[in-house]
């Protein structure tokens, strides 16, 4: 990447190795995009904070950096936030002395955010990406270079609400908490409020709705739970109860605050708060890029102890397909049983069992009719592997099912993992091929005869095996052995291929570059130092 002259102050302690401007939006927004491809699917050690923290991070940077990186001149974003009921949107429209957001008793009342600008600073918002997810209203109520934003609801009932409702939080250049004597202490909120303070984003806290009987105790506990967040020197503004009414608050009970976002008022006043905003972010953001880089090595672990668990299924499952091949233990049964039948005593495999002259018979009759015993004991003994097989493949595609589900990658197995094969099909291929194997055909048989004698004596149906060998086809049945074990381990293998959980890590490389992009923004975290 060329390198671009870096429009820092004159001045600043800036080392040399910082970013330019330009290089900066591009490491950003190549971490943007990232980030969005990056699969957290599989359970693991603080998973969950890992996903909060790449939608966190997604947000932040989309919503926040990048725009105040392309243009440093655009209005701050002020978020009025809180928990259901905490009376934001009243709230807006009494400090802008107009009903621009929907207010009432019904919950959630905001479903869709309200960007109010300044006539001023409607076009410089325009294609701001929190000007997506809101409805824009101007005002000249609002002071210019500031940006109100009534966000929905913290706790919504709507998962999307509350989603919506974070990502404006990250988009914030100052965060207004609006809560009551009755809901400040609601853990979600709080919890939002830890975070941003933590990220050093300027908070101010509106006590709204407060009785005059519970204030004092209200206000002292509050003001030492904010205390404890490093926020003691936060604005803070109480606005009393006003009773059941519609409409507008009384100008009295709002004046403090407007006038204090009226200090903010003008562009140089509103940059300033952006500074402000801006002098915890780079430390955080690059805080934050490390703890997620940690994050994707949980996923491989996580994935290689999937791969680990996934290949232990085929284990005793082709270790007892190979022991019935070996023993003989898939012709046991009704195979065994056509085979008594049809080499009983004037039977037309009597002379095999007997050991006697195969002969054709008048016109061939005697032949065709132990071409055709051969043919239904084949498929009998074809049919019971199949079975043998059908139900191993079943029970590990089962067990693959359900261990991909458990590690959370449930979604990836219809993806990843095959459906199950055609035993039938797998079997009759083995059947097929050993016909075309055989290198001699006894006398008396056909070559699909001595193919369906292999067939049947390899899947373990005794007499059939020992009429064959008499014949000579010792040495065809036991390779027919070897390659009907390999022909069911191999497809049984198939059910869960090896290194498809390993194909659900991310990119060991991105791991390695977000390390290396929290390294680029070392730089910006250092007293002086600013983008």
């Amino acid at each position: 990447m060329a390198s671009t002259a870096s429009p820092l102050p004159a001045g600043e302690d800036v080392p040399v190795s910082a970013l330019s401007r330009a290089q900066l939006i591009d490491v950003l927004t190549d971490t943007v995009g990232d980030l969005e491809n990056l699969d957290l699917s599989l359970s693991a050690t603080g998973v969950e904070d890992a996903r909060r923290l790449r939608s966190s991070l997604i947000a932040q940077i989309r919503d926040h950096v990048l725009p105040r990186l392309a243009d440093a001149d655009i209005p701050a974003i002020v978020v009025v936030g809180g928990s259901t009921g905490a009376g934001k949107s009243t709230l807006v429209n009494s400090v802008l002395g107009r009903e621009v957001s929907d207010a009432g008793v019904l919950r959630p009342t905001t479903r869709t955010p309200v960007l109010v600008v300044n006539p001023e600073d409607s076009a410089a918002l325009a294609e701001h990406p929190i000007a997506g997810v809101c409805r824009t209203v101007t005002s000249a109520a609002v002071p210019a270079g500031l940006a109100l934003v009534d966000a929905s609801d913290l706790d919504s009932v709507q998962e999307s609400n509350r989603v919506l409702a974070s990502r404006l939080l990250e988009a914030a250049d100052l965060w207004l908490f609006i809560t009551t004597a009755a809901r400040y202490g609601d853990h979600t909120p709080w919890a939002s409020l830890e975070e941003a303070a933590g990220r050093e984003t300027p908070i101010g806290v509106v006590l709204n709705r407060v009785p005059t009987t519970v204030l004092s105790e209200v206000r002292r506990d509050l003001v030492e739970r904010l205390d404890a967040l490093g926020l003691a020197e936060s604005p803070f503004f109480v606005v009393p109860d006003a009773g059941p009414h519609e409409g507008l608050l009384p100008e009295a009970s709002i004046a403090e605050l407007r006038d204090w976002l009226g200090l903010l008022a003008g562009r140089h006043r509103a940059a300033g708060l952006v500074r402000r905003t801006g002098r915890g972010l780079w430390t955080g953001l690059r805080a934050d890029l490390i703890t997620l880089a940690d994050g994707v090595d949980a996923q491989d672990d996580a994935a290689t102890r999937l791969e680990t668990a996934s290949q232990k299924l085929l284990e005793a499952p082709a270790a007892d397909l190979r022991d019935d091949v070996e023993r003989g233990t898939c012709g046991q049964g009704a195979p065994t049983t056509r085979w008594v039948t049809l080499a009983s005593t004037g039977g037309p495999l009597a002379p095999l069992a007997q050991g006697g002259k195969l002969r054709s018979g008048w016109f061939g009759r005697t032949g065709r009719a132990r071409a055709a015993a051969l043919a239904t004991l084949a498929q009998d003994a074809r049919e019971s592997v199949a079975a043998r097989l059908e139900a191993a493949l079943v029970s590990v595609h089962d067990d693959a099912s359900r261990t991909w589900e458990a590690a959370g990658a449930g979604s990836r197995s219809r993806e990843l993992l095959p459906d199950v094969p055609d035993a039938a099909a797998v079997v009759g291929a083995w059947a097929a091929a050993q016909q075309e194997h055989l290198a001699t055909v006894p006398k008396g048989l056909t070559p699909q005869g001595a193919g369906d004698l292999v067939v049947s004596a390899a899947a373990g149906i005794e007499g059939s095996r020992a009429a064959a060998e008499r014949l000579g086809l010792g040495p065809a049945i036991s390779e027919a052995r070897q390659a009907l074990a390999q022909a069911l381990t191999g497809v049984l293998s198939a059910v869960v291929p090896a290194g498809a959980a390993r194909g659900l890590a991310p990119d060991p490389a991105l791991a390695a570059a977000l390390r290396l992009r929290a390294g680029e923004l070392t730089p910006f975290t250092r007293p002086g130092a600013t983008a």
